[in-house]
């Protein structure tokens, strides 16, 4: 049935209705990818890294949808792919049960290399009805923090004076940085205490914020990446947040190369949610902008991998909302919010794997996972305008829903409502497993075009499809849907 309609998809889509390549426009980081190579079969694999060094832990995003084949099959969803990133420590998702060390499904994924060292990440494409395959491999260098940040660039922050724990020769300090002072830094907040907010505002780069000695997480009010209001172009780059507890919120402006880790926002504040990009209003209607909008750029490398965040009914938000580009939201657990547990306004080039996204609000019309996008302009790394369309997303291997939400849909990949002409292609939705509750009617709503769902499993039920919202859409932009 996969094969079917090859047609269709190439005459309803316009062949892609945009590049799939990266277009870094100088902002999409040091990207590598395996040479040119001469075909010598019907699948010739690529890999292409987000990144190809840096310091641990270090989050890279892989793409193979450079991927090419003679046989005539749609490579993003008619191949399989398998990645191996060469970094098997035994380790496995906690919600899939998954290695973290391979991936599997469609051709995005990403992962966190803890562990200084070279490692050689290969791709393997497979067409499954001739088992004709081919691999590409690409080498990621790993640098330690100790040896990057030694010294005085490491900074251990303690109120009340304990620093046990504290790496040899780091400076010590009672106060968190401010301004510039978090420049090129590693700054690691005392175990049991608690700080007020980590605000690493644009002008800091290759920076790491995580917690030293014993006890429990630091507690910190919020985490802000990136100014609001930015006063220089030199955006937020390069920037690790791990291991803390978070009181508040969690946001992210401008800027790339984010990582956000083990995180901990499940306390009783009513304030929670991780947000990352949205910044059409500082770059379009803020009368006191003083960056020109020709320097801005969407957000780009941002993973989301191993947070906890449990909001609740009485906050104005979400457990996430965002957009960005080459995005990775991994081994995430998140289910109480006013509104949709995730909710990501444009996409591209992402992967959303073995996360829990339980979906429980109070008013039983919102989602697990709602996708949509800004419009029907293709995408570009320096920012336009916020109505480029979504595509190249597998989401995989998720646990969506849960038995005490009152959800009627549970996962929404379509425009916002009936009224938006929000286009959303080449999605592949594969392996997840749906729970449903008592007000289930819907596990899956389909809005858009070349979208597949396969392999997923329902508590109670077929997995069901429907194209969503497509009220507003041109015809090109509906269908054709696939599954098996």
């Amino acid at each position: 049935m996969l094969v079917a309609g090859l047609i269709a998809v190439l005459s309803a889509c316009g062949g892609g209705g945009g590049s799939s390549a990266d277009s870094n426009s100088g902002n999409g980081g040091d990207s590598g990818s395996t040479p040119p190579v001469t075909p010598t079969g019907p699948v010739v694999a690529a890999i292409a890294a987000s990144r190809v060094s840096g310091t641990a832990p270090l989050a890279v995003q892989f793409d193979a949808t450079g991927t090419t084949t003679t046989l005539g099959l749609d490579t993003f969803r008619q191949l399989n792919y398998s990645f191996n990133f060469g970094d098997d420590r035994g380790l496995t998702w906690a919600v899939s049960g998954l290695p973290k060390n391979t991936e599997t499904d469609g051709p995005i994924a990403a992962h966190v290399f803890d562990v200084a060292g070279s490692y050689i990440v290969q791709v393997t494409a497979t067409d499954p009805v001739s088992g004709n395959q081919s691999s590409a491999k690409v080498t990621v260098t790993v640098n330690s923090p100790d040896s990057i940040y030694s010294g005085t660039q490491t900074v251990c922050v303690s109120g009340a004076g304990h620093y046990t724990g504290c790496p040899t020769g780091a400076a010590k300090t009672t106060s968190l940085p401010t301004g510039t002072g978090w420049n090129g830094k590693r700054v690691l907040l005392a175990r049991g205490e608690s700080f007020g907010d980590i605000s690493i505002q644009d002008g800091n780069a290759g920076v790491q914020v995580g917690s030293f000695g014993s006890g429990a997480l630091p507690m910190v009010s919020s985490v802000g990446i990136g100014s609001e209001r930015p006063q220089t172009a030199n955006f937020a780059t390069d920037i690790t947040v791990m291991d803390l507890a978070v009181a508040n919120e969690v946001t992210q402006s401008l800027g790339k190369q984010v990582l956000l880790y083990r995180l901990d926002l499940t306390s009783a504040s009513d304030n929670h949610g991780i947000y990352t990009g949205g910044m059409s209003y500082w770059a379009q209607s803020d009368p006191y902008r003083v960056v020109p909008t020709s320097a801005f750029y969407y957000a780009q490398q941002i993973f989301l991998v191993e947070n906890k965040v449990t909001g609740s009914f009485n906050d104005a938000g979400y457990n996430f909302f965002g957009d960005g580009s080459q995005f990775a939201m991994l081994g995430n657990v998140m289910g109480v919010s006013k509104y949709h547990t995730a909710r990501f306004t444009k996409l591209r080039k992402a992967i959303v794997a073995h996360n829990e996204l339980k979906g429980i609000n109070p008013a039983g019309i919102y989602h697990s996972l709602k996708l949509h996008s800004g419009g029907l302009t293709p995408y570009t790394d320096a920012y336009v305008d916020d109505a480029w369309y979504s595509e190249q997303v597998v989401v995989s291997h998720n646990l969506f829903g849960n038995a005490a939400d009152t959800n009627q849909w549970t996962v929404a990949i379509c425009p916002e409502n009936d009224s938006s002409a929000e286009g959303i292609q080449n999605v592949l939705v594969q392996s997840n497993t749906f729970v449903r509750n008592a007000s289930t009617s819907l596990d899956l709503a389909l809005g858009g075009r070349s979208l597949t769902y396969r392999n997923n499993t329902a508590n109670g039920g077929a997995i069901l499809e429907d194209q969503g919202h497509t009220g507003a859409l041109p015809a090109s932009w509906v269908g054709p849907y696939y599954s098996d």
